[in-house]
């Protein structure tokens, strides 16, 4: 069962002209505008309040978790250079101590 692409397209654009006139229509309406205008200060109210409990909660911010986990990558890259770094110097010292320790 195949649907002509060209009905679906006609679909789509009919749709499409409904929807941006429906929205037209309502942007006009100083009601529908009125309770936008609600809607869109209690959700400002809602994310202030979380923001908020998320603060008090002393839960980081997305932005602080991400400086954070930036600064625990850079100290693991600096500790694995310092670890190569180390190696011929800790064989050498391993080596020195077998040779001065008295056995046993």
């Amino acid at each position: 069962m195949t649907i002509d692409r060209g009905l679906l397209g006609r679909i789509r654009a009919r749709g499409e002209e409904v929807f941006t006139q429906l929205s037209g229509e309502l942007m006009t309406n100083p009601r529908f505008m009125k309770a936008m205008e609600s809607a869109l200060r209690g959700k400002q109210r809602l994310e202030e309040a979380v923001g908020h409990v998320v603060r008090s909660m002393n839960v980081p911010t997305r932005s602080e978790f991400k400086r954070a986990l930036a600064r625990i990558e850079t100290l693991e890259r600096e500790v694995a250079s310092r670890r190569v770094k180390a190696r011929p110097s800790t064989r050498r010292a391993v080596a020195r101590a077998k040779k001065t320790t008295p056995a046993r």
